[in-house]
């Protein structure tokens, strides 16, 4: 293994991660109205470090050379890392954190989890709130993915790193050359990004600021806002149609909103989408009838609210427009179960995801015909695809190991003093990147312990990739070889 590439690669992502700085050092240049000391130890002083350490390894340290597979998984499993420590700098240097919440609200940010451990969004710098929703939008359709969009180096061996991060059982592409393809899929990941500035601040008159920050939420399916009450402080009807519309967007293949160009037929025919909507439609129903008779008695308002809360569970988005942990138990088992199903697979949404779902029931109705007729012959398919025994091995890995993670987690959670409810609300929340959870997870995650802090951090940064880019370097075998 070549470490020297290795380090080359994620100082080249630290580089360009200080880069981007400008953008929340400008708002907070536009705020102060000159260089202040605000300005210098919060911005100026981690964007030249970031950059500095950035250029350090990528021309000093680093080498030029293939990405081979095993380079593939470390600069994508430690440059998320990286990017999740520097980018607590700004946290950590304006005195608005301490070091493990610095690196949890980071973390949060860039795997788009939208867990958060500050109580008080009011009080904190408009400056810092932007670089919270500007990480979650970089991180939305992948941190890596953009350096190969951008960078030649990356090109040359982008599909080690495209295949590690994308997330998906099936790897999909809309170009045999992975750089053309990690620009096409940024390229509409913008272009959507900004409809929805335009639709929140045209049409929803919200503030400039604030559709900003919010739009830099909805498409990554990341949950954070400038508000301490979310999309629900807005009040605002209008605003919360226009972030369904969004979220259930942002919640669907990349590959298909490529396709809705090319050919749009192929969306409704896609089987994944087809139980992506058939999954919201039952969710929705559940917890708007349910809504209706215990909650609001007003079908608008449940429809409103239970609708807006449903699309937000099942998109790992993680909004919130009302107090969803005093609702029914029929009404919070649904977001739970939606907690793990998440969104499409090549979506910036998380958890196992609705194709991983669709794959493993269709494998359970196999097994019963093979029970019903032992001499027959079953070949399994998505559509009119064959799936491999590749494929559905993978899938039933993920599925195990994301269900031992969970309950392992859950346990240490549970170890350190939470309840069984906040314990396995705030794993299925960070590592499926939710957000929010229950119990005393479903405004903040201020009042979890240090230890629970690193833990869910880690849950973070695991589900993010999809849990074996991370486990694989848990095994000798792998740094053998």
């Amino acid at each position: 293994m070549e470490g020297k590439i290795i380090l080359g690669g994620i100082g080249s992502i630290l580089k360009y991660l200080g880069i981007l700085m400008i953008v929340p050092l400008a708002m907070a240049l536009y705020d102060e109205g000159a260089v202040s000391l605000f300005v210098i130890k919060t911005w100026i002083i981690p964007l030249v470090i970031t950059t500095t350490i950035g250029v350090i390894l990528k021309e000093v340290v680093g080498l030029e050379g293939v990405i081979k597979r095993r380079e593939g998984f470390v600069i994508v499993a430690f440059g998320w890392l990286a990017v999740a420590v520097f980018g607590a700098l700004p946290y950590l240097f304006s005195s608005t954190l301490g070091p493990v919440d610095a690196f949890f609200e980071s973390m949060s940010g860039f795997t788009t989890t939208g867990s958060t451990v500050i109580p008080d969004l009011m009080r904190v710098d408009r400056s810092i709130l932007l670089w919270r929703s500007f990480t979650q939008w970089l991180g939305g359709m992948g941190v890596i993915l953009l350096f190969i969009a951008i960078l030649p180096t990356f090109g040359i061996a982008g599909s080690q790193l495209f295949d590690r991060e994308f997330p998906g059982p099936m790897s999909e592409r809309i170009r045999p050359r992975v750089q053309v393809t990690a620009r096409m899929l940024w390229s509409m990941y913008l272009i959507l990004t900004a409809v929805e500035i335009l639709a929140l601040f045209g049409a929803a008159k919200m503030p400039l600021y604030d559709s900003f920050c919010t739009a830099f939420c909805t498409m990554p399916t990341g949950g954070f806002s400038p508000l301490p009450e979310s999309i629900g402080g807005y009040m605002n009807p209008i605003a919360e149609l226009i972030i369904v519309v969004f979220m259930f967007l942002a919640g669907m293949n990349f590959i298909l909103h490529y396709s809705l160009i090319r050919n749009p037929k192929k969306i409704t025919s896609n089987k994944e989408f087809q139980v992506y909507c058939l999954l919201l439609v039952m969710a929705i129903a559940i917890v708007v009838t349910d809504l209706y008779i215990h909650e609001f008695g007003s079908l608008q308002d449940a429809f409103r609210y239970g609708g807006f809360q449903v699309v937000s569970f099942m998109t790992t988005t993680g909004f919130v427009t009302a107090d969803y942990n005093a609702w029914s138990d029929l009404s919070k088992i649904v977001l739970f179960a939606l907690m793990f199903i998440g969104a499409c697979g090549g979506s910036t949404g998380g958890g196992i995801k609705v194709i991983r779902i669709y794959v493993l029931l269709k494998c359970i109705k196999q097994r019963i015909y093979q029970i019903l007729y032992p001499h027959a012959i079953f070949v399994l398919k998505s559509g009119n695809k064959p799936i491999s025994e590749d494929i559905l091995q993978g899938i039933s890995a993920f599925f195990i190991s994301y269900v031992l993670i969970f309950a392992v987690c859950s346990i240490a959670m549970c170890a350190i003093g939470l309840d069984m409810v906040s314990a396995a609300s705030s794993v299925a929340a960070t590592l499926g990147n939710i957000g929010p959870g229950f119990g005393l997870v479903s405004l903040d995650y201020a009042s979890v312990p240090i230890i629970g802090k690193i833990i869910l951090s880690l849950c973070m940064w695991v589900g993010r990739l999809e849990l074996f880019t991370v486990l694989v370097l848990l095994t000798p075998a792998f740094w053998r070889a």
